[in-house]
């Protein structure tokens, strides 16, 4: 299991150092970050508790990225983190949104301090370091790209065997 996952990672970080020698793509949060996240089987999933008011703002600030209204979307997660500072949900949802919008310095802030501080379980835990490798690929820290895509595995907790 160990070789196999050691496999997997130098696979995984040869094809993003390859892809990073070339040409860019676009990064597309659902299909990169978002739904691969989803749909893994871990026992654990961590719904962070937010507030209503941030849950609303939450919607309202992915609305306003759908109709490319970028600023304003900025403007309304920061308004959610200034009701609940410490959120590891909007600090994710800020980090996804400088990563599809290019600034890969911030997103790698922000997924960083999620990564950090975040939960170590479920789907925002998955989301955090997948968008921490991703900025990290773009900025070349092939050490923090390699560190985050290894521990992906770590959010998941599969259910213990039955006999």
């Amino acid at each position: 299991m160990k070789n196999r996952l050691t496999f997997w990672l130098l696979a995984m970080v040869t094809v993003l150092f390859a892809s990073s020698c070339s040409q860019h793509r676009p990064i597309d949060i659902n299909d990169d970050i978002r739904d691969p996240s989803e749909h893994e089987q871990s026992v654990i999933q961590i719904a962070p508790m937010v507030p209503e008011a941030v849950q609303i703002l939450l919607q309202e600030a992915e609305s306003q990225q759908q109709h490319d209204q970028i600023e304003q979307a900025l403007l309304t997660l920061k308004r959610a983190l200034s009701i609940s500072p410490g959120s590891a949900l909007v600090q994710q949802h800020l980090a996804e949104l400088y990563l599809a919008e290019g600034d890969y310095q911030q997103a790698f802030g922000w997924s960083n301090r999620v990564f950090q501080q975040g939960p170590t379980h479920g789907s925002v835990c998955e989301r955090a370091r997948r968008t921490l490798a991703l900025a990290a690929e773009m900025l070349n820290d092939v050490e923090t790209q390699a560190q985050a895509l290894e521990s992906i595995s770590d959010c998941t907790l599969p259910a213990p065997k039955k006999y």
